[in-house]
């Protein structure tokens, strides 16, 4: 029953009492019910009563403006503080917060970071950050793309295919790029007008929703740097990692930290993160702090098997390719082509070509001569395989290098004279291959259908395709840049005809979706990295889209948003959190990110066990992501001092502290005050610490020494001791002090209870100077509770009254040589008398 009514008395007494203190605030009594205990962000008055409040109860400050002390505090706190009349005020809105990006926000929780919900110290939403988005261009029409003021958001736009209308950016040398400026004078002549890929990979990392209110992106207020990438340029990856130094570079020149986003890439290459794009754009990740680049991992998970991997030993190994009859393939039909990789180490095999009669005989028609992998090297060797009575089947070039330690090996089968064979690569020797080829490439199938051994006996040496490595190449595979997987991100959409719009269903929310590529890398390294809502989701559209009604069942019913899907649209979802995270934390490096963004992935039913090559590390948590970077950096120093007190901020890693009274650095001597500081760790992550109040004691007043003849005087309120040139007299322990020769330089010093020592100015005495004998003046009485009489023999010139502070008090002569001491307050004063012959001081003391 006591459990029951302290409950009852906890959800009801509030509303009474805030009522009388009027200051309830609509909806504070719904949260105070529903959450009393809950960490909740809340202002209160930037005055002394409210900074008092805080140093006494110990809540945790986060920062201040003019008008308001921000912290986190439970509900059941504020309540209690205005109960006991201790606070008179405080900010609370009411709002009834509704989701208006896309269903990843909340799959990922970036709705809690928008909001700076729970543990967070305020909101995060990727401002000051810059996001680059390389892709097949933008269309900054859209309104997702512009400020609440009609301006561009997207500070430069670089078109790698045009040559006319603007500046050509240096020194790269091609393409023309335009500034906000001219963005905003409507002078830009590039925009997605034949594609949406770009603007809605774009609206998913940086969207802020101004267009109707929804499907906001992962970091709304980020600054946008937008490529438009040119496929048909020759070393296509090159210009991306032009891409990447330009996007760097315009963030450098503004002193910001920046996400790159690659929602791009190439399924052949030597899949190892070491090939000459991924290089350069490693080298960028490591000059300097504050830089992150996410791409998609790639949309080949139905394509077949198209990879293998071969272990090559004594026997004779091989793998049969079909040509290609399609009128469009990549090469024209009845060509065969294949892109091999191996670490140079591992390329010590010998390669030969061969071709079979397909079953169900599956005859030998003959091969050509064995080669040594790297006995030609950057020289074309030209083959033929002959059959058995010297008829050409087909003619092959084959192509190598070597590429920062990787073999690569290319095989073109340039004249099939007969389009019904499998062909063979046949390896012998020893080390390690890895190949890709394809027909939804358009190039050309291996073999997964093989017979049994008692029909073709050297099957069993044969280098199964495989599904895997099916992730796209070059900076993909390196282990410094996050590689990110597609998860299915809404089950259905209703669209510009009010109807639902449910795409096929290949996979369940939350699932990954089929057509995700796999990893590993060819080093083995895991990738993708982590998995990420794309698949069903709805980004910002081109105009020309969404004016066209023929995709309006894409369109959502908002008339703003198109579906896509993908990694291309997993992908900016982690570019958007990167943006979040680097907007709290601005010096961190691509390390920390990656270590931490892993570390806080959850797990569920579908990830099953990882790392995994389907999911990676798992699911993002950008709300844990942020959290895991908080820290709470300690003040340590004494906080009851005699003088003053050193204070340190303790904390791993501080690169800059900003205390609350100007001072910058990690130590200060302080005098008493209430003290906190703001923090930097080395990744730039800001930290506060708890307020540190430090106290005086109070220090014993001690009169300044005056001599009287050959005394000294002082007066403290509780015990003496002099010294003579800096050294302690023994037994000189009393108010004053007799003079013998040698005279030299004194001070008088008292001990308070708790140590602190007060002592007065140096003072050197005058020889020679008489004083009236002590005998000749006696006060009484003394103590005394009003006033005291004199008893002497000479005459009195003056009587001086003063506190133990030096301060003078006004003496009333009521005749008879009775002196009225006034309504003055109990305890310990100095009266001066001065005679004809010398002055004499006494003590007396005042008490009821």
């Amino acid at each position: 029953m006591r459990y029951c009514v302290l409950i009852f008395m906890l959800l009801f007494a509030p509303l009474v009492v805030l009522s009388q203190v009027r200051v309830q605030k609509f909806g504070f009594d719904k949260l105070l019910s529903e959450q009393p205990f809950s960490a909740v962000s809340f202002c209160i008055p930037n005055n002394l009563e409210g900074k008092s409040l805080l140093h006494s109860e110990g809540v945790r400050f986060k920062y201040s403006t003019e008008n308001w002390l921000h912290i986190q505090c439970s509900p059941f706190w504020i309540w209690e503080q205005l109960n006991q009349g201790k606070l008179t005020n405080y900010y609370f809105e009411f709002s009834q917060p509704a989701t208006l990006g896309d269903s990843s926000l909340l799959m990922h929780s970036v709705d809690k970071v928008h909001d700076g919900y729970g543990n967070l110290e305020s909101p995060y939403t990727g401002k000051g950050v810059l996001v680059g988005i390389v892709d097949e261009g933008l269309d900054w029409n859209h309104p997702d793309f512009k400020d609440s003021m009609g301006r561009t958001r997207v500070l430069n736009y670089w078109d790698q295919s045009t040559s006319v209308g603007g500046i050509v950016p240096q020194p790269y040398g091609y393409g023309i790029v335009w500034d906000s400026a001219a963005i905003n004078a409507q002078l830009c002549t590039s925009t997605e007008n034949t594609t949406a890929h770009g603007t809605t990979v774009a609206g998913k990392a940086v969207g802020n929703g101004l267009a109707n209110g929804s499907n906001k992106g992962m970091a709304p207020d980020a600054n946008i740097v937008i490529v438009e990438t040119n496929f048909g340029l020759p070393n296509w990856t090159l210009t991306i990692a032009d891409a990447c130094d330009y996007i760097f570079k315009i963030a450098d020149s503004l002193g910001m930290p920046a996400v790159i986003n690659l929602s791009l890439g190439t399924y052949l290459g030597s899949h190892d993160g070491n090939d000459p794009a991924a290089e350069y754009i490693e080298q960028l990740l490591e000059e300097q702090p504050g830089r992150i680049v996410v791409c998609a991992a790639g949309n080949s998970g139905t394509k077949g098997k198209y990879h293998v991997h071969g272990d090559i030993d004594s026997d004779t190994s091989f793998v049969w390719m079909v040509n290609n009859p399609s009128a469009g393939a990549a090469l024209g039909p009845n060509h065969i082509y294949f892109d091999l990789w191996s670490d140079q180490v591992d390329a010590t095999f010998q390669f030969a070509y061969g071709a079979d009669l397909p079953g169900p005989t599956y005859d030998f028609r003959g091969n050509s001569s064995f080669r040594q992998a790297q006995a030609s090297i950057n020289v074309p060797t030209y083959d033929t395989i002959y059959n058995s009575i010297g008829q050409r089947i087909a003619t092959i070039e084959t192509y190598t290098e070597v590429i920062n330690g990787s073999y690569h090996l290319e095989g073109y089968f340039s004249n099939i004279d007969s389009t019904s064979y499998f062909f063979r690569f046949m390896t012998t020797g020893g080390g390690s291959y890895d190949m890709w080829s394809g027909s939804w490439m358009g190039i050309n199938d291996f073999v997964s259908n093989i017979p049994l051994p008692s029909v073709v006996p050297e099957i069993v040496h044969y280098h199964m395709p495989d599904s895997l490595q099916s992730i796209v190449s070059s900076w993909n595979c390196s282990e410094k840049v996050i590689s990110v997987g597609n998860i299915r991100n809404r089950s259905q959409f209703i669209n510009k005809n009010g109807n639902a719009y449910t795409p096929p269903i290949y996979s369940v929310v939350g699932q990954l979706h089929p057509t995700s590529s796999k990893g590993p890398s060819r080093k083995n390294i895991i990738k993708p990295d982590v998995s990420a809502g794309g698949e069903v989701s709805l980004g910002a559209a081109p105009i020309w889209l969404l004016s066209n009604s023929v995709y309006n069942n894409l369109i959502d019913s908002g008339g703003w948003h198109v579906i896509n899907g993908g990694t291309s649209m997993a992908s900016p979802v982690v570019a958007g959190i990167g943006a979040l995270y680097l907007e709290k934390c601005d010096k961190a490096n691509y390390a920390g990110f990656k270590e931490s963004l892993i570390s806080t992935c959850y797990t569920d039913v579908f990830t099953g066990n990882t790392p995994n090559n389907a999911y990676g590390h798992g699911k993002p948590n950008a709300y844990d992501l942020l959290v895991q970077s908080q820290y709470v950096p300690m003040i340590e120093g004494e906080d009851t001092v005699c003088t003053s007190s050193t204070l340190s901020v303790i904390g791993t890693n501080l690169t800059n502290v900003f205390w609350n009274n100007g001072f910058e650095g990690i130590q200060q001597t302080v005098p008493d005050g209430i003290y906190s500081a703001e923090v930097y760790n080395e990744a730039g992550c800001k930290g506060f610490t708890d307020s540190f109040e430090v106290i005086l004691f109070e220090l014993q007043p001690m009169l300044p020494i005056f001599q009287s003849g050959n005394y000294l005087v002082t007066l403290s309120l509780t015990d003496y001791q002099w010294t003579l040139n800096g050294t302690d007299i023994p037994g000189a322990t009393e108010a004053t002090l007799e003079l013998f020769p040698p005279l030299g330089t004194y001070t008088c010093y008292s001990v308070s209870p708790e140590g602190c020592v007060s002592e007065t100015e140096p003072f050197t005495p005058i020889a020679g100077i008489t004083v009236d004998t002590f005998d000749d003046f006696v006060v009484f009485p003394n103590p005394t509770s009003g006033g005291f009489q004199l008893s002497n023999e000479l005459f009195i010139q003056s009587l001086t009254l003063m506190d133990v502070y030096g301060k003078k008090i006004p003496l009333s002569a009521e005749g008879s040589g009775y002196y009225d001491m006034g309504e003055i307050t109990n305890g310990t004063y100095l009266l001066e008398i001065v005679s004809p012959n010398g002055v004499a001081v006494r003590k007396i003391m005042k008490s009821d």
